[in-house]
This record gives C-alpha cells, structure tokens and sequence, in this order.
C-alpha cells in the first residue's frame, strides 16, 4: 500500500513539460510508425536510425545541396527543389507557430541536456549573444559545406546523430547513410562527449551554441503565434522570473529572447508572466508583452539581425 501511494506521489510530482518530452522522444522513434518517414520532423532527431518516426529536415536539406553540386538538378528538378521547400517549410511553420516551445517541449536531445543539467553541480549562464552564430552555422553547415565536399557535414557533428550512429553500430543495424570515419569519427563522438559534459554546467548548451533549427525558431520567437506575454504594471521587481529561467535570462526585459526555450519555468514562479496566443490577422504591437520600438528600424540588416535575436 505505502509502495502504490509512493508511485502515485512519483508521478504526480513529475511535470507536463517532462511527460510530453518523454512522449516525443517515444514517438519519434517509434519503430511501428516509420511508414510515416515521408514527413519531415519539426524538430532536431536523427532519421539515420531505422527506429526513427520522421525525417530529419536538415538531411533534406543536406541532400538537396549535394544534389545540386553534382549537377543533377536538371534531371531530379522537382524532387530536389520540392525536398528543400518542403524542410524549409516546416521548419517555418513551426517557427511561426509555436517558435522555441517545440524546442523547449519536443526535442528529444534537448530532453537529455535537461536530465544532465539536473545533477547537483555547480551551474552557470552564457552570455545572450551566445546564440548569434546559429544562424550563420545552419548556412555554413548545411548549406554551404555539403555543397562543397559533396558530404553530410552537419551529420557529421550532429550529437543525436552520433547516439545513433552509437547505438546502430553496437546493434549491428546497419545505417542509412555512412557513418564518418577516420578523423570525423574522433570529431564526432568528441562532440558529443563536449555537449554532454557541458550540459552538467550549463542549461543545453547544443541547443544555444550549435543547434540550426534552434536558431531558426529563435528568430521567430518575435513573432510567433505562441508567445510568453507579461503584464508589466502587475510586476513587483522580485526577479523570481530571473532567477527560475535556466537560461539566465530576464523575462522582465526581454520576454521571448531567441535563447528562450519556452520551458516555462518562470511563469510557475511569477504570476504577471503567462503562455498567450498571438492573433495572427492583426498588427504584431502588443502593448506590455515585449518592447517593441516606436521608430522602425533603418539602415544596416545586422541591426534587424541583432533586434530579432534579442
């Protein structure tokens, strides 16, 4: 009897946000809905697992730019540009729809990062321009690299793509694209070996350093239909919100920064912040949910960059 009430208290002490992320890591590779691969996936899990539901987007996108490299556009047209609009349209549309939410809830890597980071060690913040290069690495990773060498370089490097790498290997399932040898291989797994030592110290360090899709929902968080909102004239300055956020950020100032993974932590510890739903047919100037400027920005695009990812 004190075992199934022990159980019972268990459970009930474990929050959504960790049911859900439990529920996505099993969906997402769930072996029985892999006749489901067609569908490119919202967020960062490696498809090169044959247990894996979706496909990865930035694979798609990857094999886009090879393609073209090797001159095949003219023969396979439709099917290269219709794989990259298709990736790149997910992607959008969960950026406008939710932005850093399916980051924060969905991912299954950055579930791991989450369960590391909460062994008892000492912890600290990186800096909110941490996440600036993101942007400049999913053009230089995904794009611009396959398209030279003619090879997978993201996957190379990729974390959960090295778990499954891993774990395939170990099982001897063979894989659906090459594994990276020689030197790549020592690359890869020191990657992940870093990124999950880091997680120990600081909130998913991946997902703000590295991540590509990351950095595209990052930059929709301005403007995403799924926004945290905060009424300023209700808050007290108790910096609650500041010091629940495991990014290290202040809500009070920046509400949806693009290092944000709306984990929602801070709205559990503050009751002037609160998850709203954004109209998307009216004007994006919600008075007291995050500062926008009265001037519109002019001149340089790296000041809009700067602004959208602040």
């Amino acid at each position: 009897m004190q075992t199934r009430k022990s159980l019972r208290q268990f459970i009930a002490a474990i929050s959504l946000r960790r049911w859900i992320q439990t529920l996505s890591l099993i969906l997402a590779n769930a072996y029985f809905l892999s006749w489901l691969r067609f569908i490119p996936c919202g967020f960062l899990n490696c498809s090169n697992c044959a247990l894996a539901t979706f496909t990865c987007p930035l694979i798609l996108l990857q094999r886009g730019a090879i393609f073209i490299s090797m001159g095949m556009l003219g023969m396979m047209f439709w099917k290269i540009v219709g794989s990259i609009i298709v990736a790149l349209a997910i992607l959008l549309l969960f950026g406008a729809a939710l932005g850093t939410w399916t980051c924060g809830w969905l991912c299954p890597f950055g579930f791991v990062q989450d369960l590391l980071h909460k062994i008892p060690t000492r912890k600290f913040s990186l800096p909110g321009w941490a996440g600036w290069f993101r942007l400049p690495l999913f053009a230089l990773l995904v794009g611009i690299i396959p398209y030279l060498t003619r090879s997978f370089a993201f996957c190379d490097i990729c974390p959960p793509g090295t778990i499954t790498r891993l774990v395939q290997q170990a099982s001897n399932i063979p894989l659906f694209l090459r594994a990276p040898e020689g030197i790549m291989a020592l690359v890869s797994i020191s990657s992940l070996g870093l990124f999950l030592f880091l997680a120990l110290f600081i909130n998913r360090p991946f997902c703000t350093l590295l991540c590509p899709i990351g950095g595209i929902y990052g930059l929709s968080n301005k403007f995403s239909g799924l926004f945290l909102g905060i009424k300023k004239d209700d808050c007290s300055l108790c910096r609650l919100c500041e010091k629940s956020c495991p990014q290290g950020l202040n809500p009070l100032e920046i509400p949806n920064h693009s290092s944000c993974t709306r984990c929602l932590e801070c709205t559990d510890h503050c009751e002037t912040l609160k998850v709203d739903l954004k109209n998307l047919t009216t004007d994006h100037k919600f008075e007291g949910h995050y500062h926008v400027p009265q001037e519109p920005r002019k001149g340089r695009a790296f000041r809009l960059y700067l602004y959208l990812y602040l």
